[in-house]
């Protein structure tokens, strides 16, 4: 039962952060997801690393990437010319 109350607390928050009800976030694919937080947002949506003091921390903190930088990595490999 607590468990439940929980969820539906979590849920709650979720839809009223978003402006979206569960069931609609499940039927938009990330990229969808990510186009409209942006514009709801009014800025750029990012990854941000966080990780304990305690214990190894995060392992993956140094290969988060922002967009621009991995379409510029792609383009690089692509052979593609950039401005």
């Amino acid at each position: 039962m607590a468990f439940s109350t929980a969820k539906n607390v979590v849920e709650g928050k979720i839809s009223k952060m978003t402006g979206l009800s569960i069931p609609e976030i499940k039927m938009y694919s990330p990229e969808r997801l990510r186009e409209y937080l942006e514009r709801r947002a009014e800025k750029k949506f990012s990854f941000v690393s966080e990780f304990p003091s305690i214990g190894r921390g995060n392992v993956l903190r140094d290969n988060i990437a922002s967009t621009e930088r991995i379409n510029k990595e792609i383009d690089k490999i692509l052979g593609v010319r950039c401005g």
